[in-house]
């Protein structure tokens, strides 16, 4: 095969090397696959993908396959948290990033280290033209603690069948050179290729190349891994040997680019200029005059990217999880634009217009649903805002009193009180803190975060639900669900994995060679019901049922014993099953009249189908009115009524997708794929378990509609019998309310709009009565007071509630500058009260943080406040006299300890 000569130039765009890499294998008989979204929703132990092996990790632990052994991809991948974390060095030096490309090439089982070596060699000095003297390779060295030897079969292939400087071939330790997706999980060594970009930035390597490759500078730096997944590292940390080898590479897209442009830095390429121009264009800063600037620039286009990404695929901004991830970049980005682009408005979300040009080509959906992003990132910005501005300038006092004292260590209870507060990240506190030289205090942190009760819930919350030791050696379970008759929800079938779970009852996993029982997948839960023992020796009553790559796992409680291999009965509930069916199919039908009411921008962005109820989360920037939502109600109910046949077919992806199939974002499908069509008028790409006509739906109730985020509006709904009793609990209700207003059911609504009339008209009487009382106790008042060593002093016996005693205080403290008052109220049977100190009363010691134990002791009740204002509410009435007479006898005893 012949190959143009090529060279780094700037000509080449990236949307064409992009092109050139994927084409480069499929020539090469690779099967070209779409990203995988960009956090993975089967996958417990991820809050995104970090990397292109994620979508086929089923793969290459043996309990999933694909009808394809070679694949090539771009694949959108997030690293901002656990062990691949690159979020420090973003912005700071000019090659990280938390969002970015993963070029990749796969075997599963065909081809090994020789082809996939020759081939990358081809496609960097052949195809692409890369100068080989500026080429280097690592190998693994082995390691003695895993009883590895060195990679001498990858060594050997660089150094006899490519035209490599031997030179250029280096070993490395387990460190650099064996690739492990996390603490268990495949793993297994690879070969680095890095290239010398010259110039500063690293020591003469003459001496010791290793001085330069791996050195973590700017001028040697790695471009592609490939890596050959042979182990998989067990939960006690040993490794066993995969049940066949494959090749996962993976090459940086944005560093590709830069040296196949010329480029000295990943954001001076045209992955990035766009959006550079669009901050300049809005902010009025220019790139490359400031290194300060030049921060912020990068860090806003790399982070408006990452959160395009997953919004697109149907993340939302939370307090919990990847939610919460997303979340701290917005923050992250927001903090820039305000200290170093100088911007206090809303920013971040006119630069996704950009970010949409640039990854739309690639990522379709970010495309598609540009308008839905910059909802929520404005949304996010305008909530932060709130409270980013007086944040800065609490830090600037914390960290100003730090650096008075001489001290470089910031108290870590009141660093963290920037996060309780003021919603700063750990990682947006620790980043101010190192601009100014100082590090906060990690044990004092520590101690704040676990008082505070409200603390985000962490990466550490997911866990796996087989461990690595449980899952080797199982294969893909095979499932009737989707079959006819019986065996949809009855089975024998035999065991492969049986586990108890100490301490977590009702966690026990059972894995069969075969299940009717459908695992939680696209929003619908996972089946319940039982598995037993002919002989009745063994029980187990399935409480949930998930996915572990391709094994489903039945969880659950266990009574008896069962050995692998042994012959069981699998029988799925089926009362919860039919009713899950109903409100499945019923969601469609939503899905379909939300999109013909309200419009083709409504998009599912989360959905919850059980038995009890159905929860269907969508895109729309406003409320749904009354009108809309029975409208929408009403074509739900109509189309059950026409009680269409329910066809579920399966067809190829693309060509369901050119038909008009509607299919999800953020939800990753195979070639072959599930449609399910309901008469016609709803055809959804869909895996889950369905009616069989749309008549056996029943009625359909819509219960609530209301905002969970900023352009995301939430539907629950219940169809069948549960619609009929929520009917009938309405109607009870409502001839309950009927019968207390003496009224008929139809005019239940008038009558109620007659007594708010009246409300309020008795409300704007009451008020007019308090300000006269709060007007007549303050001409009481300033009679009242007397003049003590240049201090007005009193205790005031006044006929008015809090709220009347909050006003009269806020009037007295203008009359006056120099007070010392206590008020005493009254509210029925409580005892409201306020106590004053100002001026010339503070500078003499009296504090008003002393009333509420002098109160107190005659009425009981609490209290509290600071030295100028305090205020409570005392419990018994009946000491109310006494301590008007204690205050009268002397006044400022209760401002003092």
């Amino acid at each position: 095969m012949t190959h143009p000569t090529a060279s780094p130039t700037s000509e080449r765009t990236a949307a064409a090397i992009r092109r050139q890499f994927i084409d480069f294998f499929v020539e090469r008989g690779h099967r070209e696959v779409p990203s995988a979204p960009v956090f993975p929703k089967d996958d417990p132990t991820l809050l995104f993908t970090n990397a292109g092996m994620n979508q086929f990790k089923d793969v290459f632990l043996g309990s999933g396959s694909r009808d394809y052994v070679r694949a090539v991809d771009t694949q959108k991948c997030i690293r901002v948290s656990g062990k691949h974390n690159d979020l420090e060095e973003v912005g700071v030096d000019t090659y990280h990033h938390t969002f970015f490309e993963m070029l990749g090439n796969w075997s599963f089982g065909d081809y090994f280290k020789e082809d996939a070596i020759l081939w990358a060699w081809e496609l960097f000095t052949k195809v692409w033209g890369l100068d080989k003297d500026r080429l280097w390779v690592t190998v693994f060295a082995g390691d003695a603690e895993d009883g590895l030897d060195a990679d001498e079969e990858a060594e050997r292939i660089w150094l006899e069948k490519t035209d490599i400087d031997p030179t250029h071939v280096l070993r490395f330790g387990k460190k650099d050179n064996f690739w492990e997706m996390g603490e268990t999980g495949p793993c297994g060594p690879c070969c680095e290729i890095h290239i010398d970009r010259g110039g500063e930035g690293a020591p003469d390597v003459g001496a010791d190349p290793a001085l330069g490759v791996n050195a973590g500078n700017e001028r040697f730096i790695e471009l592609w891994n490939l890596v050959f997944m042979q182990y998989q590292r067990m939960d006690d940390r040993s490794l066993g040997k995969l049940p066949a080898c494959h090749v996962d590479t993976g090459m940086g897209f944005e560093r590709i680019v830069s040296v196949l442009q010329g480029k000295s830095s990943n954001y001076d390429t045209d992955v990035f200029r766009p959006i550079f121009d669009a901050i300049e264009g809005a902010s009025g800063k220019r790139y490359g005059d400031d290194e300060r600037t030049d921060i912020a620039f990068r860090v806003v286009a790399d982070h408006v990217r990452a959160v395009s990404a997953a919004f697109a695929d149907g993340a939302l901004p939370s307090n919990a999880g990847r939610g919460y991830v997303l979340r701290r970049l917005l923050r992250r980005a927001s903090r820039y634009v305000r200290q170093d682009l100088g911007i206090e408005d809303p920013f971040l979300h006119r630069i996704v217009p950009a970010v949409s040009a640039t990854l739309g080509e690639a990522s379709g959906e970010i495309r598609e649903r540009e308008e839905h992003i910059r909802v929520l990132v404005r949304a996010e910005e305008e909530a932060f805002g709130k409270t980013l501005g007086r944040g800065l300038v609490h830090f600037g006092e914390l960290a100003g009193a730090v650096e008075a004292a001489g001290n470089k260590v910031i108290p870590g209870t009141e660093a963290f009180d920037l996060y309780a507060t003021f919603g700063f990240p750990r990682d947006l506190v620790d980043l101010m803190a190192r601009e100014r030289g100082l590090k906060v205090d990690e044990e004092g942190w520590e101690r704040a975060r676990a008082r505070h009760q409200e603390a985000s819930r962490s990466e550490g919350a997911f866990r796996q639900i087989l461990s690595a030791d449980e899952t080797e050696g199982l294969p893909a379970t095979r499932t009737t669900f989707h079959e006819e008759g019986e065996g949809s929800v009855r089975l024998q079938s035999r065991v492969l994995l049986w586990a108890e779970r100490e301490g977590e009852e009702g966690r026990d996993v059972l894995v069969l060679e075969a299940t009717p029982f459908y695992a939680e997948s696209g929003g619908q839960v996972g089946d319940k019901g039982r598995i037993s023992s002919a002989d009745g020796s063994f029980e187990f009553r399935v409480h949930d049922t998930q996915k572990a790559g391709g094994v489903i796992v039945h969880i659950g409680s266990s009574q008896g014993r069962v050995e692998v291999g042994a012959e069981v009965l699998a029988e799925v509930d089926e009362a919860l099953r039919a009713a899950t069916r109903r409100h499945h199919t019923a969601t469609h039908l939503l899905h379909r009249a939300l999109r013909e009411v309200l419009g083709d921008h409504v998009t599912q962005q989360g959905s919850y189908v059980g038995p009890d109820r159905l929860r269907f989360d969508l895109s729309h920037p406003r409320g749904i009115t009354q009108e809309e939502l029975e409208e929408i109600e009403r074509r739900v109910n109509a189309a059950v009524i026409r009680d269409a046949a329910v066809r579920t077919t399966v067809e190829d992806l693309e060509a369901a997708k050119e038909r008009g199939v509607m299919a999800l974002f953020g939800e990753k499908y195979g070639d072959r794929v599930r449609v399910v069509d309901v008469g016609g008028w709803s055809t959804e790409l869909c895996g889950g378990t369905h009616v069989g006509a749309a008549g056996e739906i029943g009625p359909f109730l819509i219960q609530s509609e209301t905002a969970i985020q900023a352009g995301v509006r939430r539907i629950e709904a219940v169809a069948g019998e549960l619609a009929v009793a929520e009917m009938q609990r309405l109607r009870r209700n409502l001839t309950g309310v009927a019968r207390a207003l003496k009224s008929s059911a139809g005019e239940v609504l008038s009558r109620v709009e007659d007594l708010q009339k009246r409300l309020k008209a008795a409300r704007k009487a009451e008020e007019k009565t308090s300000a006269a009382g709060v007007d007549a106790a303050f001409d009481a008042a300033r009679g009242a007071l007397t003049e003590e060593d240049g201090v007005l002093v009193g205790a005031l016996d006044v006929p008015l509630d809090g709220k009347g005693l909050r006003e009269l205080a806020s009037r007295l403290k203008g009359f006056a500058p120099d007070l010392a008052v206590v008020l005493v109220g009254t509210a029925g049977d409580k005892v409201p009260w306020i106590g004053l100190c100002q001026g010339a009363a503070l500078e003499k010691g009296l504090d008003a943080r002393q009333v509420p134990a002098f109160v107190r002791g005659h009425i009981g009740g609490g209290g509290g406040g600071k030295s100028e204002l305090s205020q409570g509410q005392g419990v018994r009435s009946e000491g109310r006299a006494a301590l008007l007479e204690a205050l009268a006898a002397e006044p400022l005893s209760a401002f003092r300890g």
